[in-house]
């Protein structure tokens, strides 16, 4: 039988824990379409290393935020362990986005492949590389995040029993992140801050030297009462948010992961220079102040945020 978007395997079923192995370039180039996309969703020139390798589910992708804000839905996607874009193929985008994989890109581990049908092909490798980039503007999972999916309500009642069955949420987290956002329709109703923001009242840029923060070296974040001498009455430093979940790592010591210099827009075809600001290991949102977002978005930090120590 031909290898395509509608072959199936069961793959609708997959749960975190599940092994599985990415289809061929052959394979996969015959589910798209003529934009590189299946389910308007890209399949992206950085995706093509992970052919033929295996990995385990680690989430669901049912659901996504979109730029922390609102909520969006999709069909037969699942993200894989920490398999992140390097943004080779679009300006060198360092945002680290966890791949959107959908499930006829992939097969259980071992099971044979299907036979692909390269008749119907309407793009080849090539092709995917010249759509990621064209006179500046930028074309990938994260510009087209609005197109492969539809609006998810914070009314549905789906979602939270999808957390538990499909992501398998532990309740108490569950249980907080209900609590959490039905705190922020009142505060939004209310004009009053949303849960665990932090302001600060600073005007201008706090005068510190960068720390020039290189990938492999370690770093302390600072206690949030340092950190908020730093932000603007938006919580912000010169326009990049301190997040809420940010405030969970604060004292603890990670290692930088990597330098961020440049970013393509979520849901927009632009790039942003960035400056003084890394990502570090194992920092990456909970998704608890969003609706249990299972997205785990590498959280940015400014260096003014951090303080360099001596390996552990």
């Amino acid at each position: 039988m031909p290898f395509s978007a509608h072959t199936n395997y069961g793959r609708h079923d997959l749960m975190p824990g599940d092994l599985v192995e990415v289809g061929s370039a052959a394979e996969i180039l015959a589910t798209l379409d003529a934009n590189g996309t299946l389910g308007s969703l890209p399949f992206m020139p950085e995706m093509l290393a992970f052919s033929g390798r295996q990995f385990r589910v680690s989430r669901r992708a049912f659901k996504t935020c979109v730029d922390d804000r609102e909520m969006r839905q999709l069909d037969d996607t699942v993200f894989l362990e920490d398999v992140r874009c390097d943004g080779a193929a679009h300006g060198g985008c360092d945002r680290g986005c966890l791949i959107f994989w959908k499930t006829a890109w992939l097969k259980p581990a071992g099971a044979a492949a299907p036979q692909a049908d390269c008749s119907k092909v309407a793009i080849s490798e090539r092709d995917l590389i010249s759509l990621a980039e064209r006179d500046g503007q930028f074309f990938c999972q994260s510009t087209e995040i609005i197109n492969a999916s539809r609006p998810l309500p914070w009314w549905n009642p789906r979602q939270y029993f999808w957390d538990l069955k499909y992501n398998r949420v532990p309740p108490v987290l569950f249980a907080r992140s209900l609590f959490i956002a039905f705190y922020n329709k009142i505060a939004s109703a209310l004009k009053l801050p949303v849960w665990g923001s932090v302001a600060g009242c600073a005007t201008t840029g706090n005068g510190t030297q960068p720390l020039n923060l290189r990938p492999g070296e370690f770093v302390r974040v600072k206690p949030l009462s340092q950190i908020k001498t730093t932000l603007d009455s938006e919580g912000k430093h010169q326009h990049l948010l301190f997040a809420p979940a940010m405030a969970n790592f604060c004292g603890q010591v990670l290692q930088v992961r990597d330098r961020v210099e440049n970013i393509v827009l979520e849901a927009t075809p632009r790039q942003r220079k960035i400056k003084e600001t890394v990502v570090l290991e194992g920092a990456t949102c909970d998704g608890v102040c969003h609706r249990l977002c299972p997205r785990q978005s590498l959280l940015f930090w400014r260096e003014c945020w951090l303080e360099r120590v001596a390996a552990p």
